[in-house]
């Protein structure tokens, strides 16, 4: 899963390209993690330790991380104040897929392609064909590295197609269904 990843410790800031999972998983080694920072493969170690606190390996280097939600932990803004070893870090990490506040909501007039977030497998299509949803509603499950994430419609609208089938195995970016 990609995402926009911005980080302030004092006065420096920095922006990344953030893919984590970016290759399957080994059955076996689940405390394994691969990802693509900035274009640069890599892959750590983690272990959590305690609530919210996690043991990191990162190139042979141990690591002590405590993620805190900052702001409302109730509401999911993707904002976290992340402590490594003494240091402070603020991280707000940005999903692609959503709306960022203050963005324009898609027009209510004009069909939406409705895209697969990740490669993965269509485990159950929720809605039908000229059904009426509404935003937040779940619209299909897909599995990818034996999670399930549901799919879910980004404002409310009728599906007008649905190009994805029960079984199919789609690739990042696929069409799976069309919200009119």
């Amino acid at each position: 899963m990609k995402f926009h990843v911005k980080t302030r410790s004092g006065s420096r800031q920095s922006e990344h390209t953030l893919d984590l999972a970016a290759r399957e998983l080994a059955s076996t080694d689940r405390t394994r993690l691969p990802y693509i920072l900035d274009g640069e493969t890599g892959e750590f170690d983690w272990v959590e330790v305690a609530p919210d606190v996690y043991s990191l390996i990162l190139d042979g280097v141990s690591y002590e991380v405590a993620i805190r939600k900052a702001g409302n932990p109730a509401q999911p803004n993707g904002f976290y104040e992340v402590s490594v070893d003494a240091q402070v870090f603020f991280v707000e990490l940005q999903d692609p897929r959503r709306r960022r506040p203050g963005e324009a909501s898609h027009a209510q007039d004009r069909p939406q392609e409705i895209l697969a977030p990740m490669p993965g497998r269509i485990v159950k299509i929720l809605t039908a064909e000229g059904a009426s949803v509404r935003q937040g509603q779940g619209l299909l499950v897909i599995e990818a590295m034996k999670m399930q994430n549901e799919v879910r419609a980004p404002r409310p609208g009728r599906v007008e197609k649905i190009y994805a089938q029960e079984g199919q195995g789609v690739e990042n970016s696929a069409k799976l269904l069309r919200l009119a």
